[in-house]
């Protein structure tokens, strides 16, 4: 190659994407003679970006699957500018830029949880997620990748990987919404339409699962989860923060926040799971202080759009799904239901049990 090869991912039909500088190459391993395998590039490759650092797709995921109909998608990191969505077009032998993030991110690893949802972390100790809107009217926001979560995580990322610290189960249900728990951190993507079982106060429901590394050696977890799920941790982390006094006086929201170079905002679609594990080892007083906080605030039921809100005022439409025909879904619960100690405790056991 004529450069330095940053990364190497899978991609579709037995070919694999390639990071050159700043250049994103197809190339096929093929036998050559003497059958000694070659390595032919595809096209003239993705010019555009200052480095190209990584690059994922979800080829990987698609062995399955081999009759479905998909655009051969994938994401390419930059050092300096954020996450660009390209797609490979076998009729012309040809990788274009579909769509772009256009903040100024330092990248230092990248995930594509699904075809239009990525996870990316940056050299300020950040995560962050952002969303491909395919189905937009506009040519304006189909080429803009939206940020849909940022969330501050205290350690350097170098690497994000699909995959679980955990044997798979089985029975598991299939939903493909999206979270995070872990060393457990908890991000929301999509809801969709699930209900909380019948014989149930809360159902933990998860969907893509990402493990982390950072460069001070720890491993963590990020868990997708439905919207029930994600509305339920946000009332909860709501009602901790409120009530049980920060280390050291600093405030969760603070230390959370999303930090950057001449950059602060409020953390948003992300839960700590850190947090809400603490629950455990709270005494049964306070136990019952955090549950009557969050029936007092009701929005435990409530779908979340992921905006992650936490101000006492915020308007409950805010928490609302808008995702379309599911608008007549999305209503505040009954006072009739309240939460219980036991009912919290069973579902902080279960997310537990998740990482």
């Amino acid at each position: 190659t004529s450069g330095g090869v940053y990364s190497i991912s899978p991609f579709y039909n037995g070919s694999v994407l390639l990071t050159i500088n700043s250049k994103t190459h197809l190339c096929r391993l093929s036998m050559g003679k003497n059958e000694v395998g070659e390595l032919s590039f595809i096209g003239s490759g993705h010019h555009g970006h200052m480095l190209s650092l990584c690059v994922k797709s979800l080829a990987r995921n698609s062995v399955s699957e081999p009759n479905r109909q998909t655009n051969q998608l994938a994401i390419v990191g930059d050092l300096m500018r954020s996450i660009s969505l390209v797609e490979y077009l076998p009729k012309h032998e040809a990788i274009e830029e579909v769509a772009r993030d256009y903040n100024a991110n330092y990248m230092t690893s990248i995930e594509m949880l699904t075809d239009g949802i990525y996870l990316g972390s940056e050299n300020f100790n950040n995560l962050f997620v952002l969303r491909y809107n395919s189905d937009a009217t506009s040519e304006e926001a189909r080429v803009r990748l939206d940020t849909i979560g940022e969330y501050h995580l205290g350690e350097m990322t170098n690497k994000l990987m699909g995959g679980s610290l955990i044997m798979p189960n089985n029975s598991s249900n299939g939903t493909s919404a999206m979270s995070s728990s872990s060393s457990s951190r908890v991000i929301r993507s999509k809801s969709d339409k699930a209900p909380f079982e019948q014989n149930r106060k809360v159902s933990i429901i998860i969907g893509s699962q990402t493990l982390y590394g950072t460069v001070d050696g720890s491993i963590g977890s990020v868990l997708g989860l439905n919207g029930s799920t994600f509305a339920f941790l946000s009332s909860m982390q709501r009602a901790m923060t409120s009530i049980i006094k920060p280390v050291g006086g600093i405030g969760h929201q603070y230390f959370r926040a999303f930090h950057a170079d001449r950059c602060n905002r409020p953390s948003r679609g992300f839960v700590d799971g850190d947090l809400i594990e603490t629950f455990l080892d709270l005494n049964r007083q306070t136990m019952e202080k955090i549950v009557d906080k969050m029936n007092t605030d009701g929005r435990w039921k409530i779908r979340d759009a992921g905006l992650g809100l936490s101000d006492p005022v915020d308007n409950h439409q805010t928490f609302m799904d808008t995702d379309v025909g599911i608008e007549n879904d999305s209503q505040p619960v009954s006072n009739s239901s309240f939460l219980t100690v036991d009912d919290v405790l069973c579902a902080v056991e279960e997310i537990s049990m998740l990482h």
